[in-house]
């Protein structure tokens, strides 16, 4: 007899990914680590099993990683798990101030 073991594969995220806390959403703009930002046309997101939501099912005060389109809108974004979050120091986070998007002037 055959049985089937279930293995998690770990996600894998964009190198110009960034993670942020999503604050709230009031579509089509986001407000991630205190900034707003815009939602691109057809943005993907992706639950912590990896299936895709549409922006109506996207919960607020989660942390997230975010990719962005060339005119600085959030194109796709990934709800993470526990152990998918980097957690910072308090001296770092402290440090690092608000998020500005990569493509903010």
């Amino acid at each position: 007899m055959l049985t089937t073991v279930a293995l998690a594969m770990p996600r894998s995220f964009p190198a110009d990914s960034y993670q942020v806390h999503l604050q709230a959403i009031s579509d089509p703009a986001i407000t991630i680590d205190g900034t707003t930002v815009q939602l691109a046309a057809g943005v993907l997101i992706f639950n912590g099993n990896n299936t895709t939501l549409v922006k109506g099912m996207l919960p607020a005060d989660v942390v997230v990683r975010v990719e962005f389109n060339g005119q600085c809108q959030v194109k796709r974004m990934w709800i993470l798990n526990e152990d998918e979050i980097i957690h910072r120091s308090f001296w770092e986070w402290l440090m690092s101030g608000s998020f500005t998007p990569p493509c903010a002037s």
